[in-house]
């Protein structure tokens, strides 16, 4: 029977990401991931897999421009900072988010890819940033 769902799709250790910062259609889940240790075909040319148990889940979250502000506390909630400084380096995340496969919540640790940010518009006066959007990807250890 599915989880129930409550109205968020990611945490940052016990930090919900506020749903606010992702674009609309801004949520993508490639859940599940099947890692194949061995497959070969057979005298009858079947095919034979070995898959490891150990399912992976993908996650791309596409995140709206932002001011300075704004990407300050969205740096907040994901807390990279705040981890341990192995975990900072290796950027590792502590996860909970929905499942869209399982249709419930998960958690796992993942890898936050390099991400490329690009600047719409800077203001001397108001020693402000204009960020546009930038896509966030999550990789399951």
């Amino acid at each position: 029977m599915p989880g129930k769902f409550n109205g968020w799709l990611i945490k940052f250790g016990d930090v919900t990401l506020p749903n606010s910062f992702l674009l609309a259609d801004g949520w993508e889940s490639t859940p599940n991931q099947r890692v194949e240790i061995d497959a070969y075909r057979d005298a009858n040319i079947l095919l034979h897999r070995e898959t490891s148990p150990n399912f992976k889940t993908k996650l791309k979250l596409n995140i709206r421009e932002m001011n300075l502000e704004e990407r300050m506390a969205f740096d907040n909630a994901i807390g990279l900072a705040t981890l341990p400084t192995t975990e900072k380096n290796q950027r590792r995340v502590r996860c909970t988010y929905w499942n869209d496969e399982t249709l419930e919540y998960a958690t796992g640790v993942f890898y936050m890819s390099d991400t490329t940010y690009t600047i719409h518009t800077l203001s001397e006066d108001e020693k402000d940033i204009e960020y546009n959007e930038f896509t966030l990807t999550l990789t399951e250890y």
